[in-house]
């Protein structure tokens, strides 16, 4: 009975539910504390806390993120991707418990700190797991999903604490922050059901084991999709894929073997997702809508507003991410998140003034005309709805895909950890900017993202229809023009099973470890 239990699944559909769990954890922590801040239930814990006091709390939590990725560079070679699964669920939990029994601001700060540990531990594996146990074609499905689950948590939570704000319960914050265990201890549960990644087991030398949850997840796949065929493969086929991993990657290697160009690439789109200003707004929603002179019912249903959109434009991506270009889709984001980012800055600016900190809240000291503010908290909304539809996704798929495989596991931390730097930073930094620069903070995100977008429109190649060899030569001495300018299959559907020198036969022989198969 409990060997029942305890097979995993090779389903694509069913991995995917289960690594979703771990993005609504990551999520959960996002609109739990904005709304408590300032309530009397909060101040009577926590006293009333200062601007810098403010972004302490809530960027501590990128701040464990930071570190979070880290430690998966550290513990990436010698723990399997299920067991971090579960490390990062107990993170969690401990975390939630220390949250809850939190007594003073410094206590609160240190628990969002080690609940960021397992979101940045979780930001970075979801990305591998995915990339090595999922078809290529089904990637951004996969991602899709992730995102989904993380949109959802946010809305959930949100809901849960305005419902115990309602009832004016002291203890209404820890209450939320208790339930938070919940999708951990559910997601360390579901992990019996997840397949080991057969790149790790080669890796480590466990050939039998590798090749049987390889060859299942192909059956599986084959069963799953009856327009493809995946193909069974053997030990030696899976040792000649994953070869060029087999050797530890050093840093050093990065400059010696051509892959620092292609982490710096991969860095720059996590630094565009944060300076895009999302967290930003996403975390302080509540004092856009104190800006503008929302109050009661009417502010609680405005900042709900952005968090019910993200959720919801979230179910796109799911249908076409995996029929787009991973440049375009980057592209089709940031430049108008860029643009609107300036306009409400600008707005503010044109139709604010400076006045005495509103209830009481020493970082909002700027208020918007009152006729003016629907419109900046459209345009906010506007910049919700592009940032869940683009960017929410797509920079995550590109950036795993630019990095070499054999530099991925050092790169990826690397590119992750400066969007969770960057994350940091700005959500430390908020309330202050908001107090110095005030309405400059919008506009200056906005130009740093046009910037970052034009560098990418200019620099940066397109990755969706290259196999890795063509992604290696983009970055060599020697390029060929072949691989800068890939173009899309006519009819791949037509591609035969039985040719493997056809350049895209791979995605049709092997979905499951896709980019693995390509020479």
């Amino acid at each position: 009975m409990l060997k029942i239990l305890g097979s995993p699944t090779y389903s694509v559909r069913k991995i995917s539910a289960i690594v979703s769990i771990s993005g609504f954890v990551m999520g959960m922590d996002i609109s739990s504390l904005a709304l408590f801040i300032g309530t009397e239930g909060f101040e009577t814990i926590f006293e009333k806390p200062n601007p810098i006091e403010q972004g302490l709390l809530v960027g501590a939590s990128p701040l464990g993120g930071l570190v979070g990725c880290l430690l998966y560079g550290i513990l990436v070679r010698r723990i399997d991707r299920v067991t971090l699964f579960r490390l990062g669920a107990m993170i969690w939990i401990k975390g939630s418990i220390l949250n809850v029994l939190a007594f003073n601001i410094w206590i609160l700060a240190v628990s969002r700190w080690i609940k960021g540990l397992a979101a940045g531990l979780f930001s970075i594996l979801l990305a591998a797991y995915i990339g090595e146990v999922v078809p290529k074609e089904k990637k951004g499905k996969s991602m899709a999903f992730v995102q989904l689950s993380f949109a959802s948590s946010i809305l959930v939570i949100y809901y849960v604490s305005v419902s115990l704000n309602y009832f004016q319960m002291q203890l209404a914050a820890r209450l939320t922050w208790s339930l938070e265990m919940i999708p951990a201890v559910l997601l360390l549960v579901s992990t019996i059901w997840l397949p080991e990644s057969p790149e790790w087991l080669i890796l480590h030398g466990q050939y039998d084991k590798a090749e049987e949850i390889q060859n299942n997840l192909a059956l599986q796949y084959n069963k799953e999709n009856k327009n493809c065929s995946a193909k069974l493969l053997n030990k030696l086929d899976l040792a000649l894929i994953y070869e060029e991993c087999s050797s530890e990657f050093k840093f050093r290697d990065f400059i010696k073997e051509n892959c620092c160009r292609q982490t710096i690439m991969g860095s720059v789109l996590q630094l565009l997702v944060q300076f895009s200003g999302i967290n930003i707004l996403m975390y302080y929603i509540t004092f856009i809508c104190d800006m503008i002179g929302l109050e009661g019912s009417a502010r609680i249903a405005s900042a709900s507003i952005p968090y019910v959109i993200n959720c919801f434009l979230s179910l796109l991506p799911i249908t076409f991410l995996d029929h787009v270009r991973r440049k375009d889709i980057t592209l089709a984001g940031s430049f108008p998140l860029g643009i609107l980012m300036i306009t409400i800055g600008t707005l503010m600016a044109v139709y604010g003034h400076q006045v005495e900190p509103i209830n009481g809240n020493k970082s909002l000291i700027w208020a918007v005309d009152r006729n003016t503010g629907p419109l900046i908290l459209g345009l906010c909304y506007l910049f919700i709805a592009i940032f869940s539809v683009t960017l929410s996704c797509g920079p995550w798929i590109y950036t795993n895909e630019i990095l070499p495989p054999r530099s991925k596991a050092k790169a990826l931390p690397i590119c992750m950890s400066a969007g969770w730097l960057a994350n940091f930073s700005l959500t430390l930094l908020a309330p202050t900017m908001m107090v110095s620069l005030k309405w400059g903070t919008f506009i200056l995100l906005g130009a740093v993202t046009l910037l970052i977008s034009i560098a990418i429109l200019v620099l940066f190649p397109e990755t969706k229809y290259l196999s890795r060899t063509e992604i290696d030569l983009l970055y060599a001495k020697n390029k060929v023009s072949k691989a800068t300018k890939p173009e899309r299959p006519k009819d791949q559907s037509s591609i035969s099973s039985s040719d493997p020198e056809s350049p895209d036969t791979s995605q049709h022989l092997t979905p499951i470890v896709i980019e693995d198969q390509r020479t």
